[in-house]
């Protein structure tokens, strides 16, 4: 996670706001491929279509995804099928 971000603080809601960049990164052996050493960058509409971990924030009260006019999310996977998927 890369915090660009953050604040204001509320000790009375006990609450904050932050813009964070969320990178996470798995194997999936399904989605190796050969004839290049290249990672392959797919396009948003790619991302419905692979698993995802379902991750959450523990005690988080409200998040969400930032759009501003397209998607801010980033998918890439390798010839072994490390993918790397960041988000916004």
């Amino acid at each position: 996670m890369l915090i660009r971000s953050m604040g204001p603080i509320s000790e009375l809601d006990m609450d904050y706001s932050m813009d964070c960049y969320f990178r996470q990164y798995w194997r999936d052996s399904r989605l190796s491929f050969a004839g290049t050493n290249k990672s392959l960058s797919l396009s948003i509409k790619m991302l419905e279509r692979i698993w995802r971990p379902d991750t959450y924030f523990y005690n988080g009260k409200n998040s969400y995804v930032h759009t501003i006019t397209v998607p801010n999310k980033l998918l890439r996977i390798s010839p072994r099928g490390d993918i790397l998927y960041s988000m916004r």
